[in-house]
């Protein structure tokens, strides 16, 4: 069985949010297109410049970059009876998108779309497809070759590895399930490694009790990774040597009843979102609270924090840390940016309608549509933004 962290999460949260009404959207796009990151004009570094594709076939649900602006996306075009499954690639350069070989089978009944995809560097990918027993290892598969090849992966971990190289993925295996087989209760990290998309068990796992997940990988070779200390409260452990060592770090009210964290950089510090149910608001993504570190993630301190009715009480992805020092909230309830380091709130316009989710890439900010419209937007520092949209709606 395999866990994959926050890019899983991710991809349910937005999934879920497909049926409801159509926001009005701020991008000019395609009617029902939800609350969009503004196009504004601010100095600072600007977006990368990626080509839309509207022929591509089916609506993208799972997109991602390498550094060098190469990139995939996968693509489903579904009847009432099947879906079949796409890959669609982008070369380093390339003025358009194509369609490569796909190496998912046609989803029948109502299982829905499963698989999803992470870019492991240039011209690397894995898909891990989670439509059969959740219990089991899920398929995957791997390309080195611009998606031309795609090699079935193993579905157990072969070896160890001491490090998590640049551009690997870390997920969970589980290793015990609560008495009735509903959920996992302990699990170990395991690395996809970018270079065969081969699966390795973590030599040292972080010192942390209950699920682990992995929750970000930033500046300076940090690595931080979720779960619960010896008092059972959420904490976040680190490490600044890929993964040979790692520390528990310390947090000032770290609150409880959390799905983990997202770590992110931005403006000389770091921000960890910490997201989780909240039982008094019609939210299903809620955002419990935010801290801040100014010592690379050794010691945290709580920011802001959750009161009832106060927004943003959701977030979608990760907090947007741009260049102009605003920090910026993306969740079910619209967009909502600060101005003094995440500590208050306002509303930046827009509808109050889902307003997408955003996932640092290593080619910057990516955001995506909660309607399955196939619109998104990217920007290199937060503050600036390139539209552009690929293949149909899932409507």
């Amino acid at each position: 069985m395999r866990f994959h962290g926050s890019r899983a999460l991710l991809l349910g949260a937005v999934l879920l949010l497909l049926p409801a009404a159509c926001g009005t959207g701020s991008t000019g796009g395609r009617a029902g297109s939800s609350a969009a990151p503004s196009a504004t004009t601010v100095a600072g570094v600007p977006p990368p410049r990626i080509p839309s594709a509207v022929d591509l076939p089916g609506w993208s649900h799972s997109l991602g970059f390498a550094a060098d602006g190469s990139g995939f996306a996968l693509l489903a075009q579904c009847t009432g009876v099947r879906c079949e499954q796409h890959v669609a690639v982008l070369d380093k350069g390339a003025r358009r998108w194509r369609l490569g070989t796909s190496p998912l089978p046609d989803v029948t009944g109502d299982r829905g779309i499963t698989a999803g995809l992470t870019v492991l560097g240039p011209g690397r990918a894995v898909i891990i497809d989670q439509s059969e027993d959740w219990r089991r290892p899920a398929p995957t598969w791997f390309t080195g070759d611009n998606g031309l090849t795609w090699k079935r992966g193993s579905t157990e971990p072969k070896g160890r590895t001491a490090t998590v190289p640049e551009g690997a993925l870390m997920t969970g295996e589980c290793l015990e399930l609560e008495s009735d087989l509903s959920y996992c209760t302990r699990n170990r990290l395991l690395v996809v490694l970018p270079d065969t998309g081969e699966h390795r068990v973590l030599e040292r796992q972080p010192p942390l009790k209950g699920i682990l997940a992995p929750s970000g990988d930033v500046s300076r070779d940090a690595l931080f990774v979720s779960g619960w200390d010896d008092s059972g409260r959420p904490a976040l452990a680190k490490s600044e040597d890929r993964g040979r060592t790692w520390e528990v770090t310390r947090l000032t009210e770290p609150g409880k009843d959390s799905w983990g964290f997202r770590v992110v950089a931005g403006g000389g510090r770091l921000y960890a979102a910490q997201p989780g149910q909240l039982m008094d608001e019609e939210v299903k993504n809620g955002l419990h609270a935010i801290h801040t570190s100014t010592d690379g993630g050794s010691t945290w301190t709580r920011v802001w924090s959750y009161r009832k009715g106060v927004e943003p009480l959701s977030i979608l992805g990760d907090l947007v840390v741009a260049t102009d020092g605003s920090v910026t909230v993306y969740g079910e309830t619209g967009i909502w940016r600060s101005t003094d380091g995440a500590r208050t709130f306002r509303s930046a316009g827009g509808a109050r309608a889902p307003a997408g989710s955003t996932t640092h890439t290593p080619l910057g900010w990516l955001w995506n549509d909660s309607y399955g419209n196939g619109e998104y937007r990217i920007s290199a520092d937060g503050a600036r933004w390139h539209d552009f949209t690929l293949g149909g709606s899932a409507q």
